[in-house]
């Protein structure tokens, strides 16, 4: 049956497929750019809140949100994490919810310092056909489904030097290919996607740290690369103002401006379109904002209590 649709092709495989979260800020919520580097962050826990509205120029709104909660060194060197989703796109209101837990172990080698992570995760998928035009009458089967999924990922941090640093990481998702039909009869499989990303870390001076960053993801016939920097600059001993410049290739380009201290981190950005669609969104593509506090708990160790025997002449 040829199914018509004004508007988003939101019943379409080739979407449906590519209907993964999508993040400017890429490497704010880790649990979604590789599960290993939750074995990395600098304090015991982290709390971190993301959310991204995108095209809302052209369309209704893409609308992403994610909450994580990280522990490191729970056990042994083993660090766990859970992330809670909820994406909202068009008209169709085709929503994603979720959680997903990560755990990821740490291992030393010489002066490489490697973690291999993995993730499994709860999904459920709607879509509400109201708002949706179509050119003859149809009957749909579903309105919403459940679907588990599975990751993997792998990283590697190493010190070059006094002043710089080196983060390599690979992930993949959705191994398990799991179903994405909304008809009984279907099979639309969710392919799986591949991520590579690097970081180097650069101290200048006293005041100024420089972020080159590398991103490739693929999945199926989609793929996406992102290129740029972030730097940081020392306001005082509390505040550094963090800012950035990226291209998503023959997409975007996006910047960054945030404000953090040695527990909490702001961070927006905004993308610019420069792809085919620059001429209908006027070049507005979509703002985001991401919040991370981070804490440690220091225990104290007790102290021997020292008995005194009593001193009989």
């Amino acid at each position: 049956m040829i199914r018509g649709i004004i508007g988003l092709l939101v019943l379409c495989s080739g979407f449906i497929q590519a209907q993964d979260v999508h993040y400017s800020q890429f490497d704010k919520t880790t649990s979604l750019l590789n599960p290993s580097l939750i074995a990395y962050q600098s304090e015991d826990y982290e709390i971190q809140l993301q959310r991204r509205s995108q095209w809302s120029s052209v369309t209704t709104p893409f609308n992403t949100f994610s909450a994580s909660f990280n522990a490191r060194d729970i056990y042994k060197s083993l660090s766990s994490g859970v992330t809670i989703l909820n994406d909202v796109a068009g008209d169709s209101y085709f929503s994603t919810n979720g959680i997903s837990f990560s755990v990821a172990k740490a291992l030393k080698i010489n002066k490489n310092l490697f973690s291999f992570g993995a993730q499994a995760s709860l999904y459920q998928r709607s879509i509400n056909y109201d708002g949706l035009v179509f050119l003859q009458n149809e009957q749909f089967d579903i309105t919403n489904f459940s679907f588990f999924d599975f990751g993997l990922g792998v990283s590697n941090y190493k010190r070059v030097g006094v002043k710089s640093a080196l983060l390599l990481g690979i992930s993949s998702f959705h191994l398990n290919r799991p179903n994405q039909s909304l008809g009984l009869n279907d099979k639309v499989f969710l392919s799986p996607k591949h991520l590579i990303h690097v970081s180097y870390y650069h101290m200048i001076n006293s005041k100024i740290d420089i972020n080159p960053t590398t991103y490739a993801s693929l999945q199926n016939q989609d793929s996406e690369f992102i290129i740029g920097s972030g730097v940081t600059y020392k306001i005082n001993n509390k505040f550094n103002l963090i800012s950035g410049v990226y291209s998503r290739i023959k997409d975007a380009v996006f910047i960054t401006i945030g404000m953090k201290n040695k527990n909490l981190s702001a961070v927006f950005s905004y993308d610019i379109n420069v792809s085919s669609l620059a001429s209908a969104s006027n070049s507005m593509g979509g703002s985001e904002v991401s919040i991370i506090y981070k804490w440690s708990v220091y225990k104290q160790k007790n102290e021997k209590k020292t008995k005194i025997c009593p001193k009989y002449l």
